[in-house]
């Protein structure tokens, strides 16, 4: 039976992994979507939903091929509180790298408490995995001047160059060796060798399978006071609640990097290419992202991160305020 060198890969960074610290796994409590956020005094905050096209935003960041992988859709809203539209995006291992994102109002430091978060859903149609193969769909928050597009070495080069890289990873790969799927929180701090990988942290025991057709809220926090970045997904289901997938919440230490500096001002999709893959791609997913935000500190439930809001929301409502008062002022 053949393997990919993907698949190789991905065997060896389970067993550099097995290390690494356990995850909190116990189960929170069922979540109302409905509750309105408080204000919260922080100095970095940044939401961005898709009922716009942003493939027409020239304040977005891009690097490589991810132009070429997404696709805006006007969908209805997948979930209670949801926007219409989404941005889809293709992971398709096979295909030139790429990232798609937008800068945040500020920067998040290696010292520094934040959060993260993306609702999105991971489409049934057209979904592989290969069992051979070893591949992630991801999001995350980088450095858009440090963060490369190389984050799986190739056959030519093992070094990769995606420093200062804070990321979702979801390996939807089922192993008859090693198992899977995999659920990873990982990190990336700055070059200290020329190879992204020698300051390096991320759990991989955490086998976790994403149900399809679902929408889902991924949470990332980073958490210097604890040496962790935390890594939790939530479903979010009919009636408007989020709950915690079983078992979904992974730590990466963050006292195994050999370094603890790096610095994130971009927030986005992740496009990677597998440079050992074979044939045939390691996985091939469409996967339609409701939201993205991040803010300073940490909210008191993960279902907060969906409401925050988007640059003008509050302009919106300001000139609803202004029309009210003029319509009083004439009666």
């Amino acid at each position: 039976m053949r393997f990919s060198c993907s698949w190789l890969a991905g065997l060896f960074v389970v067993l550099l992994s097995s290390g690494t610290a356990a995850a909190d796994r116990q189960r929170r409590p069922v979540m109302d979507l409905g509750r309105s956020i408080e204000h919260h005094d922080s100095s970095v905050v940044f939401a961005r939903y898709f009922d716009e096209d942003p493939l027409t935003d020239d304040a977005t960041v891009q690097a490589g091929d991810a132009l070429a992988r997404l696709a805006w859709q006007a969908d209805p809203a997948a979930y209670p509180g949801d926007r219409a539209g989404s941005l889809r995006a293709i992971y398709d291992s096979s295909r030139p790298a790429g990232w798609f994102g937008f800068r945040l109002p500020g920067s998040f430091g290696a010292h520094e408490t934040f959060s993260a978060a993306a609702a999105f859903v991971i489409d049934a149609d057209g979904f592989a995995a290969d069992p051979n193969g070893f591949f992630q769909i991801s999001w995350g928050l980088w450095n858009a001047d440090r963060t490369g597009l190389e984050r799986t070495g190739s056959f030519t080069s093992f070094s990769v160059d995606t420093f200062e890289l804070i990321e979702f990873d979801y390996f939807p790969n089922v192993s008859p060796f090693f198992g899977g799927p995999f659920l990873s929180p990982g990190i990336f701090g700055s070059d200290v060798s020329g190879d992204a990988f020698s300051n390096f942290s991320s759990l991989f025991d955490l086998e976790v399978r994403l149900p399809l057709d679902v929408p889902l809220l991924a949470v990332l926090e980073h958490r210097p006071d604890l040496d962790a970045l935390i890594l939790s997904v939530h479903r979010i289901v009919d009636d408007g609640h989020v709950v915690p997938l079983n078992a979904a919440v992974g730590v990466a230490p963050l006292d195994l990097l050999a370094l603890r500096d790096y610095e994130v001002d971009t927030i986005g999709l992740t496009l990677w290419k597998d440079g050992f893959g074979g044939a045939s791609p390691a996985v091939v997913a469409n996967v339609s992202f409701h939201a993205l935000t991040a803010t300073s500190g940490l909210v008191g439930r993960p279902e907060e991160m969906l409401q925050i809001s988007a640059p003008g929301d509050d302009d919106s409502d300001d000139d609803s305020d202004d029309e009210s008062d003029d319509d009083s002022g004439d009666d």
